[in-house]
């Protein structure tokens, strides 16, 4: 009888486990579902979506964005413009459901789908559907460019300013790239989600050398290179890795540390990492990473560059949050390495949610995180010289190409940058 009870007490006690498991579940789906309803078709769009459900059926804004987005959109394999452009094919097809077309048509922009890519799919459809469900698809779609007020300049990156070399995929969320100065090689950090991170190794031709050629980090971020050495930022380890054996060397850790990012090396190899958690910056001294700055100014330090006698900084935000509000956006700031006093770019004042940050001729490359616009900036001039897909994260350049991971979408691009845009020197003393 006692191991009656025992076992019905384990079957209870499991049965709850799995209850609670589930709610938690569910309600994750749910949190994320939120936030990808809200960055496909802007902030505020799942408050929308509740409201509009609300009075008839409010179960049903909850299955739309707990399992329509949460689960079946977040899956991985396909990135939000395939996505969404599929779903554009799928109800242009159906050829009763404008209001929802429109509303696809909206969040494909939104992602970075080009009207013209839109118009071509309708073309295709065209074959398939017939010409009176495609002509449909095309008049839904002036309508929308009319009521967004659509303009191309504001939307893809035009000839006259980035010019795409390739594309490739396969990634899992790539957060951060870099380019050796002595050989062929790139290498890119997979923060993985909820999985392991690692390291891959591609060719500045866009060719796959080894996915996974590191592996057995935490969900790894911030790339520098020096004299052979991969540093890597990771949670509250800085990672150092051997590149011509692709072996971890070491792993630093530090109790201060809550969420290192971005790594920043001197020409005489001082390391410099940002925690855009805890608001400091690290260095690395005897083999331990101590505070090396701090200001109230600067709340969410992300990426960071070492020029002449300056520690560039791109601050996030006043708030670490991805759906910051314009009036909370960051700045970009140059911290002298020797006195460390500080001061603002004005050009940079309250550019975005930052994030990349590299140096180019007369200025600096600045991301624009959650928003993805990227910038150039000096003391005197602000301008946006492209708009990507969410999740532009910590981009490299080398010569007169711009490399670029796409957090988000799984993949790395490559461009050709204005000439009238050309890289500072990669420090990289032996």
């Amino acid at each position: 009888m006692n191991i009656l009870k025992k076992q019905i007490v384990l079957i209870f006690a499991l049965g709850i486990n799995y209850l609670a498991l589930a709610q938690i579940t569910k309600e994750d789906n749910y949190k994320t579902g939120v936030k990808i309803v809200n960055e496909v078709n802007g902030e505020g769009a799942s408050k929308s979506l509740e409201a509009a459900f609300k009075s008839v059926s409010p179960d049903m804004s909850e299955y739309i964005i707990r399992y329509g987005f949460g689960e079946i959109y977040n899956r991985p394999g396909l990135d939000f413009k395939t996505k969404e452009l599929l779903i554009i094919a799928s109800l242009t097809t159906q050829a009763n459901a404008k209001s929802q077309l429109k509303s696809h048509m909206k969040a494909a922009l939104n992602t970075g789908v080009t009207p013209n890519e839109i118009s071509e799919t309708m073309i295709l459809l065209s074959l398939y559907t017939g010409f009176p469900a495609a002509n449909n698809g095309v008049f839904a779609l002036k309508e929308v460019l009319d009521e967004t007020n659509y303009t191309a300049s504001s939307k893809m990156n035009s000839t006259d300013q980035l010019v795409k070399n390739w594309e490739l995929e396969g990634f899992a969320m790539p957060e951060s790239i870099v380019a050796s100065p002595t050989e062929d090689w790139l290498y890119v950090s997979n923060v993985n989600q909820n999985e392991k991170g690692y390291i891959s190794r591609i060719t500045k031709a866009g060719k796959v050398d080894n996915y996974k050629w590191v592996t057995g980090l935490n969900n790894p971020a911030g790339l520098a290179l020096y004299q052979d050495k991969l540093y890597v930022g990771d949670g509250n380890e800085l990672h150092i890795i051997d590149v011509k054996k692709g072996k971890l060397l070491a792993s630093i850790s530090s109790k201060e540390a809550m969420a290192l990012n971005d790594v920043a090396i001197s020409k005489d190899g001082q390391v410099f990492v940002s925690d855009i958690a805890s608001g400091k910056i690290f260095t690395l001294e005897n083999n331990k990473l101590v505070v090396w700055f701090q200001t109230s100014e600067i709340k969410h330090p992300n990426g960071i560059f070492i020029q002449d006698d300056n520690l560039v900084i791109a601050n996030f935000g006043s708030e670490l949050s991805l759906s910051l509000t314009p009036d909370k956006y960051g700045s970009v700031y140059k911290v002298d390495l020797i006195d460390k006093s500080f001061a603002m770019i004005k050009s940079s004042y309250q550019l975005g949610a930052l994030d990349g940050l590299t140096a180019v001729k007369d200025g600096y490359l600045v991301t624009g995180g959650t928003v993805s616009d990227l910038f150039f900036i000096n003391k005197d001039t602000r301008k946006r010289i492209g708009t990507f897909p969410k999740g532009l994260a910590d981009i490299s350049i080398e010569n007169n190409t711009l490399y670029a991971p796409i957090l988000f979408s799984n993949k790395i691009e490559s461009f050709s940058l204005p000439r009238d845009l050309t890289t500072s020197k990669i420090v990289d003393e032996k």
